[in-house]
């Protein structure tokens, strides 16, 4: 990655990371509560028996609630989990409830990941990513090191769902050669279809 297309990352991803970062915890409840109904209705949410679900961390969509509902719809879910600590690679690990992911790696819980328990890229029906900030194409920017831009890799945009706040959406993000898409954006106001 060229230096100029780093800095414009680093300098983004401090701004939209720093608004993040001061939305209070009630209206954090509330927008992402917002963003667990609007994703209920929406039919790929409404259709997948398998979800792979993010497990919220520091300012990002808090995702229990939606790990709980969809555990008590009766649907498949699946976190995302590093083996050990310095993998380039994560995996999905299914659970049974928020209790499983007792562990910390990079300060964000995890199940232990057991073969038993990982989860094929294949059966998942829906993936829930998070990112510091998404734009209207799709593109997300994260935390830097590339997990789910490599997780994403042959997933299918039509699978992959975005969750923000609606402050973290923008026109356009700088993008490099190995930055992919998400097929929509979920946010507490709107859904953005970026599939044409």
């Amino acid at each position: 990655m060229n230096d100029y297309l780093e800095l414009e990352k680093r300098k983004v991803r401090s701004e939209f990371l720093s608004m993040r970062n001061r939305l209070d915890p009630t209206s954090a409840l509330v927008c992402s509560t917002a963003i667990l109904a609007a994703l209920k209705k929406f039919s790929l949410y409404e259709q997948a028996n398998t979800l792979m679900i993010y497990l919220s961390y520091g300012s990002e969509v808090i995702t229990d609630f939606i790990v709980k509902s969809a555990i008590e719809e009766g649907k498949n879910v699946v976190v995302p989990a590093i083996k050990n600590p310095g993998d380039s690679f994560m995996q999905t690990v299914r659970i049974v409830g928020l209790e499983d992911a007792n562990q910390l790696v990079y300060g964000i819980r995890q199940p232990e990941v057991n073969s038993d328990d990982v989860a094929s890229k294949d059966s998942i029906d829906l993936a829930l990513i998070p990112g510091i900030a998404f734009d209207l194409s799709g593109y997300r920017l994260g935390y830097g090191k590339g997990y789910y831009d490599r997780w994403l890799k042959d997933v299918p945009l039509s699978k992959t769902v975005g969750l923000a706040y609606d402050f973290q959406i923008t026109d356009k993000l700088p993008i490099g050669k190995h930055d992919l898409p998400i097929g929509t954006i979920v946010t507490e106001q709107r859904i953005i279809q970026t599939i044409k």
